[in-house]
């Protein structure tokens, strides 16, 4: 991508980057995310809580600023933080929002390889015009002129640039910009029926049969569908005739997006996905009344559902490698919670001031699943866009559903080649969705023994929970801050506790436990662990 941006960013090719400030757009990409009028006063205090990480300026405009973390920026640069001003009345918060946006062209209209990159363009377009009608109330002639002339060389750097890019959640969002861009026109675009065309090609590519993104990672699905929403509904409204290019496809999205998110109404954590504002999954799910179905398999992972209880398991399948660069080692990991209460779970990513520990959260190890000598289940293989990514170390994993008994069979292949040993994960959700009966079973495989080792069997705990330990029996009570209470019980397996971290999307992580069990590995190795609810306190 290095290479290609020098090419089209040529002197001799800067004729490609000229944009008509004649183009004139209207407000027609209503945004439905909820806005936080407290987000409005901390940022005019200078204090901005982006990526999970919060930057006090000091008056200094946040555009100046270069030493924050990459996911920093680019959270500033997306431009997704205007919705908290759009629905404002104060006029000094709203010219404040127009500041901000006139500093920014002040200062970045030139390209920047970072900051005008694919997928942080096409979010800073499709939000620049759902805030359109805050953008230019009472701007002059000038001032629209020049807003009207960066929307448009920056769609038409998305043109030039988007099938370059390696990353396919940067081309989707690429997509997405472009024909929003296209409705919002104030006459109908010529090329809005081929934009649009494009839009659903793509996403059939990018999206599973299932209706899952390629990456497995469910944040990606929720800022997909995040920008896709209002340009669905500004197509519905006027151009209902192109309507059915996207509805089947966004239908699905919307049901596998269902199927993983717990009952806290958090997405689970896999793939890159840590803490998603409550209210920003409650929003997407009030777009479309389509609900997941209960139990069962979506995307290469497996979901069980009874009561209020509801796990999602990985079976360990890896996004292609393009699509990979956040993936997770988090082969048989699952997430349980019942009702609002998280039971166990994965770290999540590494957050945004501690991204030279990105490989260590993406380990497995950072996951509620089975190990071997602490190795991970994937290796994390090259550096740079596109390259970043998790392979398996030996075959694919399997996952097996059977509905008769609400349990899912997960197998692991990836320590076969070194210590000739799958390992085969049994998980049944009963009792109302208060009982998690599990199995860990080590057999072998079909490459022979070579190495003998040792497992460990991690469950990451939620945040605050309280762990007491019967040293009488092979029992933990955990006691949860809703004052539930729940006890772990196992065989087969030494235990011990130990600390643990949770992504946080308001401070970055929080401290809490784990139950680690551990043994020796060998062929007929079995250990069983029951998670269950006690009481209410």
């Amino acid at each position: 991508m290095a290479v290609a941006d020098r090419i089209v960013t040529h002197p001799l090719n800067a004729w490609t980057w000229s944009g008509s400030a004649d183009t004139r757009f209207a407000p027609r990409l209503a945004d439905f995310r909820p806005a936080d009028s407290q987000t409005v006063v901390e940022m005019m205090e200078g204090k901005y809580l982006l990526a999970g990480e919060t930057v006090e300026t000091g008056g200094t405009s946040p555009f100046a600023l270069l030493d924050e973390s990459d996911a920093w920026q680019l959270e500033l640069n997306g431009f997704g933080w205007l919705r908290h001003f759009a629905g404002v009345t104060d006029p000094g918060q709203r010219a404040f929002a127009r500041t901000l946006v006139r500093d920014w062209l002040a200062r970045h209209e030139r390209f920047d390889r970072d900051i005008w990159g694919v997928f942080v363009t096409g979010r800073r377009v499709l939000n620049w015009l759902k805030a359109y009608a805050l953008l230019t109330d009472g701007a002059s002639p000038d001032q629209m002129r020049r807003l009207n002339r960066s929307l448009a060389i920056q769609l038409h750097s998305l043109k030039v640039r988007a099938g370059l890019s390696p990353d396919p959640m940067a081309r989707i969002m690429a997509a997405i910009a472009l024909a929003g861009a296209a409705l919002s026109e104030a006459e109908t675009a010529g090329d809005l029926d081929a934009l649009v065309g494009d839009l659903a090609a793509l996403l059939a590519r990018t999206v599973d049969g299932d209706g899952l993104v390629i990456t497995r990672n469910p944040l990606h699905q929720i800022q997909i569908l995040v920008e896709l929403i209002p340009v669905n509904q500004a197509l519905i409204q006027r151009h209902g005739r192109l309507a059915p290019l996207l509805a089947q496809r966004m239908e699905a999205m919307h049901r596998a997006l269902d199927h993983l998110v717990l009952g806290t109404r958090e997405a689970a954590f896999f793939h890159g996905c840590g803490q998603v504002p409550v209210e920003l999954v409650l929003s997407i799910g009030a777009q479309s009344g389509i609900r997941s179905s209960g139990s069962g398999l979506v995307g290469g992972y497996g979901v069980l559902v009874d009561g209020p209880g509801k796990l999602v398991a990985d079976g360990g399948r890896l996004p292609p490698i393009e699509a990979s660069r956040d993936a997770h080692a988090s082969a048989l990991a699952f997430e349980f919670a019942c009702g609002s209460t998280l039971v166990a779970g994965n770290c999540g990513p590494a957050p945004a001031q501690l991204d030279d520990s990105r490989d260590l959260f993406r380990h497995t190890s950072a996951h509620s699943a089975p190990t071997i000598d602490d190795l991970s289940s994937a290796t994390i293989v090259g550096r740079g866009p596109g390259r970043e990514a998790a392979l398996e170390n030996a075959r694919p994993g399997a996952i097996g559903f059977d509905a008769a008994e609400n349990t899912l069979e997960l197998r692991s292949g990836a320590y076969g080649e070194r210590y000739g040993l799958d390992i085969v994960r049994r998980l049944t959700l009963m009792g109302g969705g208060q009982t998690l009966v599990g199995q860990d079973r080590f057999v072998a495989g079909p490459g022979r023994k070579k190495q003998q080792g040792a497992f460990s069997i991690r469950f990451h705990l939620a945040p605050g929970v309280v762990v007491e330990r019967s040293a009488e029996e092979d029992l933990i009570r955990l006691v949860y801050r809703n004052g539930e209470v729940w006890t772990f019980l196992w065989e087969g397996a030494a235990a011990e506790i130990d600390d643990s971290v949770r992504h946080s999307a308001h401070f970055g992580l929080n401290r809490t436990r784990q139950i680690v069990l551990h043994g020796p590995a060998f062929d007929g190795a079995d250990i069983a662990w029951v998670f269950t609810r006690q009481s209410q306190g």
